[in-house]
C-alpha cells in the first residue's frame, strides 16, 4: 500500500470489516486463486456481499452453523486452498473451540479465521454474544498467531499478512462502521512486531485492538497532568512482542478490551515474572464478571475502559 491509496476516513467509514472484505480481500483474491471464503450466515454484517458478487464461486455461506464451517475450511485447506473463515466472535473462539484446536492446532490446517463483533461490539445482544475469552481461548492453541488490529486500516494489513502464513491465523475484529482513525498514513505491519506509537519516560501503556485508541487519548490527558506516557500498538497477542517492553519504566499497563484473565495482561505478566527485578504492572481490560447490558459507551464506562476511566485508574495506580 502506497501512501496515494491511503484513505482512512473511508476506511474509518466502512469499518474494519468493511475495509478488510470490501478492498483488501477482493484484491488478494485477484492476486491469489486459491482463496475460498466461507461465512457463519455473516456476509453482510461483515462487509462480504461486494466480495460476494465478485467472486459468487470463491463464497460459501455455510449458515449459522460455525462448528461444521471449520471442518469444511479444515476440508478445503488440505486440498490447497487459502480459506478465510467469518463468523461472529463469541462462536468462532468458543462454540468452535474443539473444532479449531484439532483442525489448526492438532493438524496444522493454515486457515484464517475472522472473528468479527469481538468485545463489547454487539452491545444490546447482551452477554451470550460478547466476545471476552477469544484471545485467552485462540491463543492456548499451539502454533496460531492472534492478531487483534486497532483500526480500519490496520485490519487490512493484518488480512494481507495473515493469508502470506502458512500457519493458522486468528483475527479479532471490533465495532462496526466510523471506527476511530489511529494511523493516519501507510505505515509497516509486521505480525510479531509491535508499533510504537507515542514516547514517553514516566510509563508505557502497552494496547491492542480497540484499546490502542484510547490509550493515545489517555496519554494526552495524562500529559497534561504532567505524566509522559509511551503508547504501544501490540496488534499481534501471539506471538508477543517482548522486544518493545522498556524496563526503565517504572510503570507498564496493558489495555484490552477483554477478560483481564487469559488476555494480553496475562501474556505480559508472565513474560515479566521471569525477571527479579522489573516494572510495576497495571493490568486493565473488563471486569471479571457479567455486565448490566446496554449501548457500547455504557459497557466501557461500566467496565472502566472510557479513557476518564482509563485515566483515573492509572493516576491512582503510579501515586499510591
Amino acid at each position: 500500500m502506497g501512501n496515494s491509496k491511503i484513505n482512512p476516513k473511508i476506511y474509518s467509514a466502512l469499518g474494519q470489516g468493511g475495509s478488510m472484505f470490501g478492498i483488501t480481500l477482493p484484491d488478494v483474491a485477484r492476486k491469489k486463486d486459491n482463496v475460498i471464503v466461507l461465512s457463519a450466515d455473516m456476509s453482510t454484517p461483515a462487509g462480504l456481499d461486494k466480495f460476494k458478487s465478485l467472486y459468487p464461486d470463491k463464497f460459501f455461506n455455510l449458515g449459522i452453523a460455525e462448528q461444521n464451517m471449520i471442518g469444511v475450511a479444515a476440508g478445503l485447506t488440505d486440498e490447497g486452498y487459502k480459506t478465510i473463515s467469518v463468523a461472529q466472535a463469541c462462536f468462532v473462539s468458543m462454540r468452535c473451540f474443539e473444532q479449531v484446536r484439532q483442525f489448526l492446532g492438532y493438524m496444522h490446517s493454515a486457515q484464517v479465521l475472522v472473528g468479527i463483533g469481538s468485545g463489547f461490539s454487539l452491545t444490546l445482544m447482551g452477554n451470550t454474544h460478547y466476545a471476552l475469552e477469544d484471545i485467552s481461548l485462540m491463543k492456548t492453541i499451539p502454533g496460531m498467531t492472534v492478531i487483534a488490529p486497532c483500526d480500519a486500516l490496520e485490519a487490512m494489513k493484518a488480512l494481507e499478512a495473515a493469508v502470506q502464513l502458512e500457519s493458522p491465523v486468528y483475527i479479532r475484529l471490533y465495532g462496526g462502521t466510523v471506527t476511530p482513525i489511529v494511523y493516519h498514513e501507510d505505515f509497516d505491519f509486521k505480525v510479531g512486531k509491535s508499533v510504537t506509537l507515542r514516547k514517553g519516560k514516566d510509563l508505557q501503556i502497552i494496547a491492542t485492538g480497540s484499546m490502542v485508541y484510547i490509550a493515545m487519548q489517555a496519554a494526552e490527558i495524562l500529559a497534561g497532568k504532567g505524566v509522559s506516557a509511551s503508547v504501544v500498538d501490540m496488534h499481534t497477542v501471539k506471538p508477543l512482542d517482548i522486544e518493545v517492553i522498556d524496563f526503565n519504566a517504572p510503570f507498564i499497563v496493558s489495555l484490552e478490551e477483554h477478560r483481564m484473565v487469559g488476555g494480553m495482561g496475562d501474556s505480559l505478566a508472565d513474560y515479566l515474572s521471569q525477571y527479579n527485578s522489573h516494572p510495576k504492572l497495571l493490568k486493565i481490560g473488563a471486569l471479571d464478571s457479567f455486565s448490566i447490558v446496554g449501548d457500547y459507551p455504557y459497557m466501557m464506562e461500566q467496565n472502566g475502559l472510557s479513557t476518564d476511566k482509563v485515566v483515573e485508574r492509572i493516576m491512582s495506580f503510579i501515586n499510591r
